[in-house]
């Protein structure tokens, strides 16, 4: 679980890619450790009846102005439903300062940390795996499937785009580019073939099973030799087809895994851990709740900045002496908007 500075304020350290080709546990077939790209669009085509409501989000006030800039936009941010007091005033009153009271729409809802990570384009992403544990460590049907679905994706791009001849002894479904390739120049197949798969391949990778999918697609960028003459644009059609493969994946198991993404945000939004964690965006700022720094000049500058940003977007504020009041606060909050009594 990330500490709670770290829920505080992500920094974006890798790129798109670095998340879709981490090799992190490759090399055991297990796509569980796979990093599923959060996008608002994708997530919108595929469950189109957004969930909006009102979240919470930590921040400095130093970055109240990027929190705005925000607004409207596709860029996703994580936010809380209910979050206790030691850690409100461990993590608001030594480090972020602010509370945001938001409406916005739901991405992603869960009752503890998502260990969702941030790239350089502000996407978040999460680790398959993340599913079985929202179900409380649970095996479930629909992750397996899931799971199986995406073993089979890597094995594809990986046949599709680096893969000159797969073993004897790997079997697997023919792609209908093939197929149509094959049919339309039967005369001269391999030609045909070449033309497909591109000259850049290499002839000695051999794909005897699963694992060694994994262990080529870890290694995606050296096998296409990004950096190189065509190597980039090589690298940015494989993204694009991992892009399209992942949400046709979830879009087959929309229905299960609506469930674990939703089912948290449609319930009474009570949780037994520290803070649970919803992946919003489209957001609004309907106000903003601080707690007094320890030190005397940092409280003087968080009330100057705090001052300056409510006097140009007259968003009400309001300061809270005790992290508990604020706590019973955002509770009252979600309550109400649930329709159950604190």
């Amino acid at each position: 679980m990330k500490r709670f500075k770290e829920y505080l304020k992500e920094y974006a350290m890798f790129s798109t890619s670095d998340y879709v080709f981490d090799t992190n546990l490759y090399g055991d077939g297990n796509s569980l450790n796979l990093k599923i790209p959060i996008s608002g669009p994708m997530f919108k085509r595929i469950w189109p009846d957004t969930i909006r409501t009102t979240v919470f989000h930590v921040l400095g006030a130093e970055d109240l102005y990027v929190l705005k800039k925000l607004e409207g936009k596709k860029k996703s941010i994580s936010a809380f439903f209910s979050m206790m007091s030691r850690n409100l005033e461990t993590g608001v009153a030594g480090g972020g300062g602010v509370v945001a009271e938001l409406e916005a729409d739901i991405l992603i809802s869960a009752k503890d940390d998502i260990m969702s990570q941030v790239d350089k384009t502000g996407r978040r992403w999460v680790e398959l795996n993340w599913f079985e544990n929202a179900l409380g460590n649970m095996k479930s049907p629909v992750v397996d499937k899931v799971a199986k679905d995406l073993n089979k994706l890597i094995v594809t791009l990986v046949k599709k785009h680096l893969v000159n001849g797969i073993s004897e002894g790997f079997i697997w479904e023919e792609s209908d580019l093939m197929k149509q390739a094959r049919a339309e120049d039967a005369a001269n197949a391999k030609r045909a073939k070449e033309r497909l798969l591109g000259k850049h391949k290499d002839p000695k990778l051999v794909i005897k099973n699963v694992g060694d999918a994994f262990d080529a697609w870890g290694n995606m960028k050296r096998h296409l030799k990004a950096g190189r003459e065509g190597g980039g644009n090589r690298l940015r059609l494989v993204i694009k087809d991992y892009f399209d493969g992942v949400e046709k994946v979830i879009k087959k198991h929309k229905k299960g895994l609506g469930s674990i993404f939703y089912g948290y945000a449609k319930s009474k939004r009570q949780t037994d851990n520290a803070y649970d964690e919803q992946i919003v965006n489209n957001i609004k700022i309907k106000k903003l709740h601080y707690l007094p720094k320890k030190e005397e000049v940092e409280n003087e500058e968080q009330q100057e900045n705090i001052d300056a940003f409510v006097a140009l977007y007259k968003i009400p504020a309001k300061a809270w002496s005790y992290s508990s009041e604020l706590e019973i606060y955002t509770r009252e909050v979600v309550a109400k908007e649930t329709g159950r009594k604190i």
